[in-house]
């Protein structure tokens, strides 16, 4: 008998794609159909938001934290 050989990814008899690749992943697949690029925008201005706020919280906290250091480095000798 011959060597088997293997079929190749047919649509099922919806048209869709066969499993793997970008159908396993519905987010990825929805993101590279994004012709307009307005959702990578806004998630990079929501993150540069983000960083800003833990930047303003470090920099109004920072004394409490540099005290707090100070008594851990202290009750370790």
């Amino acid at each position: 008998m011959g060597e088997a050989k293997r079929a190749p990814k047919l649509p099922d008899a919806a048209g869709r794609r066969p499993a793997g690749g970008l159908a396993a992943r519905p987010g990825l697949r929805r993101f590279t159909r994004n012709a307009s690029g307005a959702t990578a925008i806004e998630y990079a201005l929501l993150a540069s938001l983000l960083g800003l706020v833990i930047i303003t919280a470090a920099g109004a906290l920072r004394a409490q934290i540099y005290e707090l250091l100070i008594s851990v480095s202290d009750a370790l000798g």
